[in-house]
């Protein structure tokens, strides 16, 4: 019993307490994006009186607020005055081009999420979105918030694919392309590529937009469908990019995605995942393991899935080699390689 009240002293539930209010951040975040806070100190606000005016809100909740985000460095302080960080002018206020605000704020997030208990329970989502009505209402306003945070990543996925030095003039099909961000990497980088974006038919006015954009829409053509149902055809294409979408399908779906796709792609094509990948325990990294709750909260079937599975995965399909490659992000991306 004394090994056992020593053991017990040596225990700090403070982590529990610190778990539990790890929502403050993300609520503290999501207000200050409803109140529009950043746009208001850019656009020349600069003291809790001027800020909680523009804001119609008080001066003793603002004050707060502004403090809280200077603790979180996404405002700076100085005296009675507050500042914008780099990080809160670049993706933070609505005018600048980079503005992700509307993904981070989402009160779908919050509904799905407080449920998780009874959707744990249940083992399905109260309200999934991955049918067409759906997705075609929801996807929309996370696509700016994706296009922005995937740049980076997508360009290192199309230098590490050798797009326009070792491979060039390819055809491509960026498969629920969304905003279309991993295939216009690709198009950037090999001048003569022919990407055919695919995804339901609602989302490609958003689509077309960012293609105008990157000023690649010249080399676009459009598959309109469910990812599930439509037709690839057979040795099209020389790549196939799955840009975080497996995550959303669960394994019947994926298996099957990946046996079209096989055959949709020409003698040595590759097919590449860009997803979260846990390790193959399943007890890390957080993220990947998190999402998979998200999953679950948002899908049917839905989950994240390891190398393992995605190496047996893409080997029954046909694919004879499956490799990683690190794109400086929470995951690497998955390579297949046909014959």
């Amino acid at each position: 019993m004394e090994a056992t009240q020593q053991g017990i002293e040596n225990l700090n539930p403070e982590l529990l307490l610190q778990l539990s209010f790890s929502l403050a951040p993300t609520s503290i975040l999501s207000a200050a994006l409803t109140l529009d806070l950043f746009t208001r100190i850019a656009a020349g606000s600069k003291t809790v009186e001027e800020i909680a005016r523009a804001a119609d809100s008080s001066e003793r909740g603002t004050s707060m607020l502004l403090d809280a985000l200077v603790a979180l460095q996404l405002l700076s302080k100085n005296e009675e005055q507050y500042e914008l960080t780099p990080m809160s002018a670049e993706f933070l206020v609505r005018e600048s081009p980079n503005y992700i605000g509307e993904m981070l704020r989402m009160d779908r997030t919050w509904y799905a999420w407080s449920n998780l208990a009874e959707v744990v329970r249940a083992g399905k989502p109260l309200q999934a979105v991955e049918s067409r009505e759906r997705a075609e209402e929801f996807f929309p306003m996370l696509v700016r918030g994706l296009h922005v945070i995937n740049t980076q990543p997508a360009r290192r996925t199309a230098e590490i694919l050798g797009a326009g030095r070792e491979h060039k003039g390819m055809s491509v099909i960026d498969i629920a392309c969304g905003s279309g961000i991993w295939g216009i990497a690709v198009a950037e980088a090999d001048l003569d590529a022919h990407v055919t974006a695919q995804d339901f038919p609602g989302l490609f006015e958003t689509t077309r937009g960012y293609l105008k954009r990157h000023g690649v829409e010249d080399r676009y053509d459009f598959l309109p469908g469910d990812l599930k149902e439509v037709e690839f055809g057979e040795n099209r294409y020389d790549l196939a990019l799955l840009g975080n979408i497996v995550h959303s399908e669960g394994e019947e779906s994926s298996r099957d995605l990946f046996k079209r796709l096989y055959n949709a792609l020409k003698p040595e094509g590759r097919i590449v995942v860009i997803d979260m990948i846990p390790n193959n325990e399943r007890t890390g990294p957080p993220f990947p393991l998190f999402f998979a709750l998200n999953m679950l909260v948002n899908t049917e079937k839905g989950s994240t899935y390891t190398l393992a599975e995605y190496t047996e995965w893409l080997s029954d399909a046909g694919f004879k080699r499956v490799e990683t490659a690190d794109i400086q992000s929470h995951s690497p991306i998955i390579i297949g390689y046909k014959d």
